[in-house]
Formats: structure tokens, sequence, C-alpha cells
């Protein structure tokens, strides 16, 4: 045999092997893929239904504690605004863009580089 026929045959088995190896790891991969998958959807299923849970027992008690006020005679808070979780978020952005921006860099930049700060209390006289 030649040089070139050992070779050839040596990388023939060698490509065969790897093809035997690349099949049964995607093989392998798939049955983990899909084992993951299952385990995903049971979590998923667990955890939903116990945040239902959860949130129908906050809402029973709220409404058990607004009762309670309301027979204690506390006052009840005052109403909140009609989309307040969208409407906060205004605020919040406009307040922000309005001057809350530069507060932010005032504070993060240190004392002594301030011009307010180089006069002393005594210099303003």
């Amino acid at each position: 045999m030649t040089t070139g026929t050992v070779l050839s045959v040596v990388s023939l088995t060698a490509a065969g092997a790897l093809a035997v190896a690349l099949v049964r790891t995607r093989a392998h991969l798939a049955r983990v893929e899909g084992r993951t998958r299952g385990l995903e959807a049971h979590v998923r299923d667990r955890v939903d239904a116990d945040v239902a849970a959860a949130r129908a027992e906050a809402r029973d008690a709220s409404r058990a504690a607004q009762r309670a006020s309301v027979a204690a005679g506390v006052d009840e808070p005052p109403p909140r605004l009609p989309f307040e979780p969208v409407t906060g978020r205004v605020v919040r952005a406009v307040a922000f863009g309005a001057g809350a921006r530069r507060a932010l860099a005032r504070a993060a930049t240190p004392v002594w580089t301030r011009r307010g700060m180089r006069r002393s209390a005594w210099s303003r006289g």
C-alpha cells in the first residue's frame, strides 16, 4: 500500500467515525432539548397557577383590609388618577427632562469642581 492509500483509508475511517459521532450527538441533543422543553412547560404551568392564586389572595386581602378600615372609621384614601401606570411614567419623563437631568449631573460631579462650591460662605459677605 502506498502512503496515499493509507492516508485516504485513515481519513475515510475518521470521517465515518465523525459522522457517527455527529449523528449520536444530534440525537442526544434532541432528547435533552425535548426534556428541557417539557420541564419549562411544567414549571411555567406551576408558576402561572401559583401567581394566579397569589394575585387572588392579595386581591381578597386588600378587599378585607379596605372593609376593616371602613368599619373602623378610617377615611378612605383619595381616588387614584385614571391611567396612573401610564401618566406616572409620563410625569416622570417630563420631570426628568425639565431639570432632574441637571440635578443628577451636579450630584455626580465632585464637590471641588462645582462653581458654586468654590466660593466659601465667608466670601459672600
